[in-house]
């Protein structure tokens, strides 16, 4: 499953990076998340664990690689799901243009589960996290 999101955030770029990479801070804007723990750093790479607001509280391994300030590329695996996701940060006139790339992979027999529609539902929540993002990196000083 593939999906794709942008965002302008009325911030410059530098801020919007810097807010989108203070991983523990996350949980103050993600609707999804509720902890978020570093693991540990190796040159521009970090681990951490996450866990979710759903019902039995979703755990997330993820690797992030940092490009400062355009980039940050993410992979991440629940029990069910392998998620890549891509973020680029661009320089435009009003802020920062945010445009998240999500390819979803669906582990084994749960592939029958996630029908089209559920390509629909994912990038309605890629499109609220993104704006809950906004929403809080625009509200910060």
């Amino acid at each position: 499953m593939h999906v794709e999101v942008s965002r302008i955030v009325k911030a410059p770029r530098e801020k919007v990076f810097a807010a989108y990479t203070d991983f523990e801070a996350a949980p103050m804007w993600s609707k999804e998340l509720s902890s978020v723990k570093i693991l540990g750093t190796q040159g521009n790479t970090v681990r951490v664990e996450s866990g979710g607001r759903a019902r039995g509280g979703r755990r997330v391994l993820a690797t992030f690689d940092l490009y400062p300030p355009e980039r940050v590329v993410t992979e991440g695996e629940t029990r069910l799901t392998r998620v890549r996701r891509a973020v680029l940060l661009e320089e435009v006139q009003e802020g920062t243009k945010v445009t998240a790339t999500l390819d979803i992979t669906v582990k084994g027999k749960w592939s029958w589960v996630f029908s089209p529609r559920r390509n629909s539902e994912a990038e309605r929540s890629a499109g609220g996290e993104l704006e809950s993002f906004a929403r809080y990196v625009e509200a910060s000083p």
